[in-house]
C-alpha cells in the first residue's frame, strides 16, 4: 500500500452521501472572509463502514509498510481476537450503516473517578488516573435479555486501571509516522482511554460493537474505552457552539485530539485530514494559541488516529 497523502476524487464522493448542509448562508465578503453562519451535521443514518474500499485497515506485520489516506495503520492483529461481527441489522442496503438504529447498551453507572494532568515544568505533561470516566456508563458485562446482548455478549466488566503517562507537553511530529497498537491510543480528559477504530477482529468496531451512549465500553483488559465521538460525549466535555472544537484528549505522542469541528466551524471528515486523521494550525494550547499538529474525532473511520504522528510513549 502506498502512501498517498492527497485528496482521491472518489475518495471525497463517498463522504458527500452522509453530510446534510442545513443552511446556505455561508458568503464571502469583499475582503475575502467567510460568514460563519452555516451550521453542518452528520447524517448518523448513513456513515460509511471502515475497511471497505478506500477506507482500509492497514496492517504493518501483514504487509503494509506505510500509513494510507484515510485508513487506520495497525502494528499488527491480536491471534486470539474477539467480539461483534455482525452490523446486519443496521445496514443500509446502499452498504452504509445506522448509528441511530443500531443498538446501545443500557444503563446509567456511576464510577470512583480520579483523574490528573499537570505539567512538570520540565517539558512534560503528567497524566495519572484510574480509567474510570466522569461520567455515567451503561451496564457491563452487557446483560441479558437486552437488545444489545443479542448482538454481543460482551462479559467483561469495567475495573479500575493504573494511568501514570509521561508525555511531551510541546510533542514534535516525528520523522515517519508509527502504527498504532491495540490498547489505549491515548486518553480522553472524561479520564478514560480511547482507543483506536478497529475491533480485535479488523473490523470498525464503532459499526460492530455494542457501545453505550457514550460511545465506549469495555473488553478483556477491563479497561473502558471510547471508540466513537457521540454527542453526549461531545456534550458532556464540552457543547460546541461555534469555531474550533475543543480538546478532547490527548494521543500516545502528546498530540491534542479535538472534537470534530475545524478552524471555522467546520465539520470535519477523514477526507480534511491527512493520513494520521490530522493537521497542523493555531490551537488553544495549556492557554496560549499554538501552531501545533493535532488530531480530531471525526463520525467516520477512522474517527479518531490513523497513525501516530509523533512517538507514542
Amino acid at each position: 500500500m502506498t502512501y498517498k497523502n492527497y485528496f482521491k476524487t472518489t475518495s471525497i464522493c463517498l463522504f458527500v452521501t452522509f453530510f446534510t448542509i442545513i443552511s446556505c448562508n455561508k458568503s464571502d465578503d469583499l475582503n475575502g472572509t467567510v460568514d460563519e453562519t452555516l451550521p453542518e451535521t452528520i447524517d448518523l443514518t448513513s456513515l460509511p463502514f471502515g475497511g471497505v474500499g478506500e477506507t482500509q485497515i492497514l496492517i504493518r506485520n501483514q504487509g503494509d509498510p506505510l500509513p494510507d489516506f484515510l485508513s487506520l495503520w495497525l502494528c499488527g492483529l491480536p491471534s486470539n481476537g474477539a467480539g461483534a461481527n455482525n452490523a446486519s441489522d443496521w445496514t443500509n442496503t446502499d452498504g452504509t450503516w445506522n448509528y441511530e438504529l443500531k443498538p446501545q447498551v443500557e444503563g446509567n453507572v456511576t464510577w470512583n473517578h480520579i483523574f490528573d494532568i499537570n505539567l512538570d515544568g520540565n517539558g512534560n505533561r503528567i497524566i495519572t488516573g484510574n480509567n474510570l470516566p466522569d461520567h455515567p456508563t451503561g451496564i457491563f458485562p452487557i446483560q441479558p435479555g437486552t437488545v444489545a446482548f443479542q448482538y454481543d455478549g460482551n462479559p467483561n466488566i469495567i475495573s479500575e486501571q493504573v494511568i501514570n503517562y509521561t508525555l511531551p507537553a510541546l510533542p514534535q511530529i516525528a520523522q515517519e509516522a508509527n502504527c498504532v497498537f491495540f490498547g489505549p491510543a491515548g486518553f480522553s480528559v472524561t479520564g478514560a482511554a480511547i482507543y483506536h477504530g478497529a475491533s480485535t477482529l479488523g473490523t470498525d468496531a464503532a459499526a460492530h460493537e455494542m457501545l453505550d451512549r457514550f460511545g465506549g465500553h469495555t473488553d478483556g483488559t477491563e479497561r473502558y474505552h471510547y471508540h466513537f465521538p457521540s454527542e453526549d460525549l461531545q456534550n458532556h466535555i464540552h457543547e460546541h457552539e461555534s469555531g474550533h472544537a475543543p480538546l478532547m484528549g490527548y494521543m500516545l505522542d502528546g498530540f491534542g485530539i479535538f472534537g470534530p469541528y475545524g478552524e471555522n466551524g467546520e465539520l470535519l471528515t477523514s477526507a480534511d485530514l491527512d493520513e494520521c486523521h490530522g493537521h497542523t494550525h493555531p490551537v488553544l494550547w495549556d492557554g496560549e494559541m499554538v501552531d501545533l499538529y493535532h488530531y480530531h474525532w471525526t463520525y467516520d473511520f477512522p474517527y479518531n488516529i490513523g497513525c501516530f504522528k509523533g512517538t507514542p510513549q
